[in-house]
This record gives C-alpha cells, structure tokens and sequence, in this order.
C-alpha cells in the first residue's frame, strides 16, 4: 500500500538516536531551493550503508550466480564449456512470517512454437526433480532462518524461463516467485574441432565439422552456433527493413533471441541441426526400440542446450543411420560391377575420384574403384554419396554398362548440397 503525507506549513522531526531511512528500491529527495546535509564528524557518505535490518514478518528470495547476485529478470549462461550456470537460492523468513515453513524449487521451462505443432517445444522440469510417481519434491525453508540451496541440476542442461516458486509447507500455495533466465553461450569453432578431434570423429568422418559450420550456419562467425549469438534479424528501422544484431529477451524470438538454441526448419537443434522429423512424422515405423529411444530424448533434451551432446547424437545415431543407407545403394548399383571407369568431380574445394574411402564401412567397395587420393583434397566419390544423403537424395544414381557412373549433383531443390559443404573452410 502507498502512504502521502502533506503538510501546509513546516515539517520538522527530531531523532535523538541514529535516523535510517531503508527503500528496496529508490529514495527520492526532491527541493525548490536547496537541499542541505551536514554531518559534523564524517560528513556526507555515498556508497555501502549497513542493510535494512530484516522484519520479523518478512519473506525474501534471492538468487545467486556463480556467488554473485541477480536481480530479477536477468539473464544467466550456459558457458561454452558447456557447464550449467552455477546457481544458489537463498530463503530469507522473518520468525513472526505467516507461514512456519516454507518449501521451494526451481522451475525451468522451455517453450517453442516451431514450423509445425508436432516439432513445438514445451518442456518443464524441476529442481529437485518429481518422485517416480509424479509428486512434487521441494526443498524446505524455517521461519527464523536464512536458508540457502546450491542448486543440483542432476547432470542436466535446461535453458529458457527459470521460475523459483516458494509454497506454504503443505505445498498448495503458491507465495512468491523470482523469474529470471537461462540462455546460453556459444563454443569457438577451434574449440569444436578439437573436441572432435579428441572424440577420434574427425579421423572416422573426416568431412563431419564442415557439416557443422555448415548446418549451423557458421561459416562467417568465430564460433560454431549451438545458440542463435550472433543472430541477425530484419526489422523495420525508420520505416525501411533492415537486418540488425538481436538482444536478449524474456520472449526468446526474434529481436530477443540472443543465446537461445539454433533452432532450423523443420526440427533441427543446436550445431549439428538434430532433426528427427521424418521419424516424428512416421512414429508408427520405427522399432520398439527406436520409437522408446525417441520418447526418452524427448523428455530429456540435453543435445537443445549442450552442443557435446548434439555432437554425440549426429555422431552415434545420425551418421550411422546414414553411411547404412550409402551401404545399401552401393550394394545395389554395384552389383554384377567389376570395376567402374576413373571418374573425378570438383565440388568447391574437394575432389571426389573414383579412389577408396578413408570411412572403414566403405571398404568393402575398394576393389570397384581405380584411383588414388592425392592428398587431403581429394577424396572418394564414395564420401559425396554419404554427404548428400545427409541433406537428401542420392548422389551416386546408377553405373552403365560400362561401368560410367552416374551422378546427380542437386537436390530436389535445384541446391548442391556437396559443393557446399567442399567450400567450408577448415
């Protein structure tokens, strides 16, 4: 409630002690003439007066980053790393507080509308998590006391609105809320193809962080774009569309979308632009197994928010299922082939030739193919098969009688997808 009081003459009050005055927010001292202040020792201080003591019917929450404090509404980061932010939350009851006790936790929500309903982005979790059967789990808090709670992610990344809600003890009502927000941190491109490196990927794919930067769109950036950072959005500027650099934002879409996951058309996430929409769109096909593996990452989708694990999803699931479908169309274009006629073809910086693959599942195709590689430039034509089948369609369409290859170097949409990929720079 607000409180005016007007006097018509003058105001005068005396203290014998100290004179503290406390906002939790602003003091505001407004004059006509002159405003005065004397001490007769130290004189006028600006800077860290002693705190508001706390009432005894108070009720404080307050989150800390790292040891530092956030107001609400701020913005916390996933690092590059990656690692969680490492968040504290602090309960501050008064002992006369209306409720004895006090249960709280924190809430993170992520929601997307995508490009279809089925891809939309609703996820919600809570820290600590529900029992097994789906009840509530809080931590608790005393009126009396300061309680404070490092926060225990479990080993999970989650990002977007994070809420912490403070209940009465038998956890009905809600009695307070602080709002603040997770985005996240992008890695240097240097850094991801060390890690990829050190996973041993490169040496199995060699082609597999070109289709990183590719897919994440960040050819022209110093980093590889887990988070839309830097993403540039049009706008109207003074009546004209323009593209500018977008902030962060409680929204998380288009100016306010700094730090939020790289999000592609249909359900692509994060640098390697996961996507599984083609087993969404047919879940009825997929095995037992297949259909539970997807419901699982669904319901815990770290790859959205750590891009190691977005790598590790395109390296063990992605890819393989991809060099299998390479496998069977060589199995089936090659039969009753004995050799096939030297071919080569430029697509950007690469040269695909009718040489052997580095990629061990290829080996069996060796003998169909006359050539040698003459450095890291040139490369089998066997690998531009895998590396279009990744964005659609077969490169490799059929050999002639005479053993010719026949290629199809676009996709549907008239894009080469191969000379792309060969333009990346390493």
């Amino acid at each position: 409630m607000s409180r005016i009081r007007i006097a018509k003459g003058t105001y005068t009050k005396i203290t014998q002690g100290n004179h503290n005055m406390f906002s939790r927010e602003n003091i505001n001292a407004y004059a006509g003439n002159v405003i005065r202040e004397k001490g007769e020792e130290e004189g006028v201080m600006h800077g860290s007066p002693e705190p508001a003591p706390v009432s005894d019917i108070a009720f404080l929450i307050k989150v800390f980053d790292n040891g530092n404090e956030i107001k609400e509404g701020a913005y916390v980061f996933i690092s590059e790393n990656p690692e969680m932010p490492r968040l504290k939350i602090e309960l501050t009851i008064g002992k006369d507080y209306n409720y004895k006790k006090v249960l709280f936790r924190l809430k993170t929500e992520f929601v997307f509308k995508a490009s279809e309903v089925l891809f939309d982005r609703n996820d919600i979790d809570y820290f600590p998590a529900k029992s097994d059967t789906g009840q509530n789990m809080f931590r608790e808090a005393a009126a009396g006391q300061v309680t404070s709670w490092e926060v225990d992610f479990r080993g999970l990344f989650r990002g977007g609105t994070a809420t912490v809600e403070a209940y009465s003890g038998d956890g009905k009502t809600l009695i307070k809320k602080f709002i603040f927000y997770i985005r996240g941190k992008n890695p240097l491109k240097t850094t991801v193809k060390d890690y990829l490196t050190s996973q041993q990927y490169l040496s199995k794919y060699w082609f597999v962080f070109k289709i990183i930067v590719s897919e994440s769109g960040s050819e022209d950036v110093t980093v590889a774009r887990q988070f839309w950072d830097p993403e540039y959005v049009k706008t109207k500027v003074k009546g004209k569309i323009k593209k500018v650099e977008a902030n962060y934002g409680p929204s998380g879409r288009g100016l306010e979308s700094k730090g939020m996951p790289n999000y592609g058309f249909p359900d692509g996430w994060g640098v390697g632009q996961i996507d599984f929409a083609a087993e969404k769109r047919n879940k009825s096909a997929l095995s037992k197994a297949d259909a539970a593996w997807l419901d699982n990452l669904d319901k815990n989708p770290d790859y959205i928010w750590n891009w190691k694990k977005n790598i590790e999803i395109k390296m063990t699931k992605k890819i393989p299922e991809k060099v299998k479908a390479a496998v069977a169309q060589f199995n089936k274009i090659f039969k009753g082939v004995k050799t096939l006629q030297s071919f080569s073809q430029q697509e950007g910086l690469i040269t695909y030739k009718t040489c052997p693959s580095t990629i061990s599942e290829f080996s069996a195709f060796s003998s169909y193919l006359p050539d040698t590689a003459s450095g890291d430039s040139e490369k089998s034509i066997l690998d531009a098969e895998l590396i279009k089948l990744y964005n659609g369609g077969h490169y490799i369409t059929g050999v002639t009688s005479k053993g010719a290859l026949q290629i199809n170097r676009l996709n549907s949409l008239g894009f080469n997808y191969n000379e792309r990929i060969g333009n990346v720079k390493d």
